[in-house]
């Protein structure tokens, strides 16, 4: 059966890509033989398939979905659907299987599109000790019963990259593994400086929301659904945030520095912590198109010393709709894709796989992309991800939390004062919402 993708204007609502111990039915390696253990239909079918926003290029998307599961389950069509996702329900087109980074989720709920996975894990004995606790566990924490509504597919962790070519400007030495925020930013002072007529700057944290998940700081009181801003963590992340962005130099035209802007088109920034999946996304660009960086990376700063975490914990992850005709088929497939044959694939190609961490999975990662040759990628491996707890207004929170600490280096508004107003907005946009 031919395969196809259909591609529609993407808008409306994004299914968003922004992040301990679970265990399941005993069993097989999930995706490789679990659902091959019950028959199903070998009949010719269709799956409508909604990835997240701007996760996947239809090159890809048709390189890892449509090519490889053709190999597995050849009577299996995926069309790849986009759009916003209220008109494809409120025409009766909801897709059969969607993909959304953990922040997404519960949007997803709001509408109610989508199923709990916990029979088909049964029916199927899927072993979820296969996975990255933390994965199996973050997806746990949408439901009051601990249900799984999603299978994990992929994670994104976050480094310290730097440019090695600042550092020996200057002849500071590298960063290294294990650094607190205060040590990274003692380091970010001996490298900012204007040289040349050039403004360099040591450390880009790309928004104060970022460094927060190193506290897992949450939002909003999900019982409550009030604000909760105006706490000691949060203080302690915006004087944090304060001391980088206070460096001189750090501020222009009363402008945040933005990192992809200076660590890697103009190269003048000396670290930038940020998460690997879309750092890893700019250097490919910059290595197809046959430019030369002179990089590495070291583990994200944490607040403590010796302990701490790389941000919260941040997956994509797959979601059958409560909807779809074809549930097994359906699960089916993100079984597969789940499955120890498409994660390895995933992980030589420099994307972290949902399988529990191994040696093996350290040795290979990376080993298809040329510019990850050589490169500290254990970094990727040694810090463990905090679990934060979601909620629907977490989205237009961070919008709150990063202007009101770019207002604090920018404006020169205190930290408590920026606080209390992001604090008071959030909460009225929480009222809003509501309807009160």
């Amino acid at each position: 059966m031919k395969k196809t993708i259909i591609c529609a204007a993407a808008a409306g609502l994004l299914l968003f890509l922004n992040g301990c111990g679970g265990q399941g039915s005993g069993g097989k390696e999930p995706g490789k033989e679990n659902a091959e253990a019950v028959q199903i239909s070998s009949e010719p079918v269709t799956l409508k398939f909604m990835v997240a926003h701007g996760a996947f290029t239809d090159e890809n998307f048709e390189s890892y979905f449509v090519e490889q599961l053709a190999k597995k389950h050849p009577n299996i069509t995926v069309e790849r659907v986009r759009g916003k996702l209220e008109d494809l329900i409120a025409a009766g087109e909801t897709p059969d299987i969607l993909m959304s980074g953990l922040p997404g989720i519960p949007a997803l709920q709001e509408l109610k599109v989508i199923d709990d996975l916990g029979p088909y894990i049964k029916k199927f004995k899927t072993d979820l000790s296969k996975y990255n606790p933390d994965a199996v566990d973050a997806i746990k924490t949408f439901s009051d019963k601990g249900d799984m509504l999603a299978l994990p597919f992929r994670m994104n962790v976050p480094a310290l990259f730097y440019n090695k070519d600042v550092f020996d400007i200057f002849g500071i030495p590298y960063p290294q593994d294990g650094m607190t925020w205060e040590e990274a930013t003692g380091l970010a002072g001996k490298l900012t400086r204007n040289e040349g007529n050039v403004q360099y700057y040591g450390l880009l944290v790309g928004g104060a929301d970022r460094m927060a998940m190193g506290l897992v700081l949450p939002y909003v009181n999900k019982q409550t659904n009030n604000a909760v801003l105006e706490t000691d963590g949060w203080q302690r992340l915006f004087n944090q945030y304060k001391a980088i962005y206070s460096l001189p130099g750090y501020i222009a035209d009363g402008k945040v520095p933005t990192t992809v802007d200076k660590f890697i088109k103009q190269q003048t920034n000396g670290m930038a912590a940020f998460w690997s999946a879309d750092m890893f996304g700019e250097l490919k660009k910059m290595a197809t198109n046959g430019q030369q960086y002179n990089w590495d990376m070291a583990t994200v700063p944490t607040f403590d010393k010796g302990k701490g975490y790389a941000w919260q914990v941040e997956s994509q992850n797959f979601l059958i709709s409560s909807t779809s005709k074809h549930k097994e088929q359906a699960f089916q497939v993100i079984s597969y894709l789940v499955g120890e044959e498409i994660q390895k694939l995933q992980n030589k190609g420099g994307e972290v796989p949902v399988l529990r961490e191994t040696g093996e999975i350290r040795k290979d990662f990376g080993t298809d992309l040329s510019f990850l040759k050589g490169k500290h990628t254990d970094a990727l491996f040694m810090l463990p991800q905090g679990l934060h707890q979601h909620t629907k207004y977490d989205q237009k929170a961070r919008s709150f939390i990063n202007a009101a600490a770019e207002e604090t280096v920018t404006k020169g508004v205190d930290v408590n004062t920026s606080l209390r107003n992001a604090q008071e907005k959030l909460n009225q946009y929480i009222k809003d919402q509501i309807g009160g």
